[in-house]
């Protein structure tokens, strides 16, 4: 399922079609790819997830905090 972003125009974005590889706080790696609608990452979560939020901060050069 794809979540739009609020702070990215992902359409026609030149990183569409990359996957992030990023790490869940239990250890487990997940997958965040940009699509033309948003975003996708293949955790268990059924709302936009803090994993996309983090490529979404990446992105945009907001530092990681903590």
């Amino acid at each position: 399922m794809a979540f739009p972003s609020e702070v990215i125009n992902t359409k026609n974005h030149p990183f569409v079609g990359v996957v992030w590889p990023v790490m869940g706080s239990k250890g487990d790696e997940y997958s965040v790819e940009m699509i033309d609608r948003g975003f996708e990452c293949d955790c268990p979560a059924y709302r936009k997830c803090k994993h996309i939020k983090l490529v979404e901060d990446k992105i945009c050069g907001v530092e990681e905090k903590g």
